[in-house]
Order: C-alpha cells, then structure tokens, then sequence
C-alpha cells in the first residue's frame, strides 16, 4: 500500500505546485469554452437525455411553468455535461503529474485503482440510466396514474441526473470495502461470522440514503451486500 506520509512532502514542493496551477488554469478555461460549446448545442442535445422519458410516457412532452426555466435548466445541464465529459481527461492528465514522484509499485497500485473505478463508474451510469432510473419513473408513476402528469423539464432532468450520480457513487462503494480488506480490516472471516450484523448494518445504511422509500431500501441493502461480497474479489486483483 502507498505510504501517503512520506509523499506529502515531495507533492507540496514549489515546482510541483507550479505545475498543478498552470493545469488548473488551463482545464478551467476548457471547461469555460467546452460548456458554452453544449449550452449553444443544448436543443440539439435534450432530445437524446430524455431518449428514456420518452420512451417510458409515449412521447408526452415535459411543461415548464415560467418563462425563464427552459433556459436555467440548458444552463444547468450543459453545465454538469461538460464536468462529466472533461473530468475523465482532467484525471489522466493529473495522474501524469503525479506519478513520476511515485515508486513504480506506487504506480501500479494506483494504475489498477484508478482503471477499477473508470470501470465501476461506467457500469454505475449505465446502470442508473438505463435501469434504475426507468424502474424509478415507473413507481412513481404507477401510483400517480389515477392523476394527470405534467411533469416539469426542471424538476425531471436534474431527478434524473442525481439518480445517475447517486448510481455512480453507489458503483465506488466495492472499492472502499476492496481497500479495507486490502489493510486487514475486513476478512472473510468476519463476513462469516457476523453476516446477519453486516445486513443490519447494511439496511440501517439504507434507510439513512433513503428513509421514505422501502423499495430503495431494500434494493440498496442488496447492493450493499453484494459489493461487499464483490471486494474480496478486488482486493486480490489490486
């Protein structure tokens, strides 16, 4: 494991904090030029974000109540887009900073973390935008059926995009356990003999994320379960 003590130093040097600032000058003016880029594209763009909605109601079209929210939620929106497209490449070019002052089993640690968690995060999207997202929607709406649905586009788009979110950092959770298992603190040992008290905890996680929905509950609750089992299998490949 990387001792993270003995690197603070040589990662606050001067040089080494030059560097991060004329990155982070450099990535925030993308990030300007890259969301202003989506915000001009964004009625082009709206229909393949909502692809789902659409397909979940036949088509109806989402109604916005005053005259300025079709802009914020473009603003809004494009905003989060450009964070999502830019981050990716953001972290490569950090991870190019930091790893020349780096042990080569240091770089390979973190090369391996870092692909394992590209990797969950994309399951994560894709798991909450063409899964959990459409069984949500269809929940809600079932119970709403006996009632006209005018939805609005803000309050619709930005549900969406926390509940792919919120799947994405669901999907980072087998990292933590793998790391822990990793140090020693958790074992297949424990998971053995204390299962029943790791479901328990589990739900009691569950119902913090979630305290009106018993359906999430339980639904997190498996998850939980089974990224807990999933760790085991992470910490020997890291």
């Amino acid at each position: 494991m990387i001792k993270i003590h003995e690197k603070l130093r040589l990662l606050f040097a001067p040089d080494f904090l030059t560097r991060l600032r004329r990155m982070l000058i450099l990535y925030s003016a993308l990030f300007l030029i890259l969301w202003l880029a989506i915000f001009l594209l964004f009625p082009k763009i709206f229909p393949f974000l909502m692809h789902s909605y659409y397909h979940l109601v036949g088509g109806k079209p989402l109604v916005f109540i005053s005259i300025e929210e079709a802009l914020f939620v473009a603003i809004k929106a494009s905003f989060y887009l450009a964070m999502i497209l830019l981050l990716p490449v953001f972290l490569i070019k950090l991870w190019g900073l930091i790893s020349p002052e780096l042990y080569e089993y240091e770089r390979r640690f973190l090369q391996r973390l870092i692909a394992l968690s590209f990797l969950l995060s994309v399951l994560g999207f894709l798991f909450g935008y063409y899964f959990l997202f459409p069984a949500l929607v269809k929940v809600f709406l079932y119970f709403g059926e006996n009632f006209e649905n005018n939805l609005r586009i803000g309050a619709f788009l930005f549900f969406m995009l926390k509940i792919i979110l919120f799947s994405v950092i669901i999907f980072q959770i087998p990292i933590i356990f793998a790391l822990l298992v990793k140090e020693g603190w958790i074992t297949e040992d424990l998971y053995r003999k204390r299962k029943l008290y790791l479901l328990s905890v589990f739900f009691g996680l569950s119902f913090i994320i979630a305290p009106s929905d018993f359906f999430s509950q339980l639904l997190l609750t498996l998850f939980f379960f089974l990224f807990f089992k999933l760790s085991f299998l992470i910490a020997k490949v890291l």
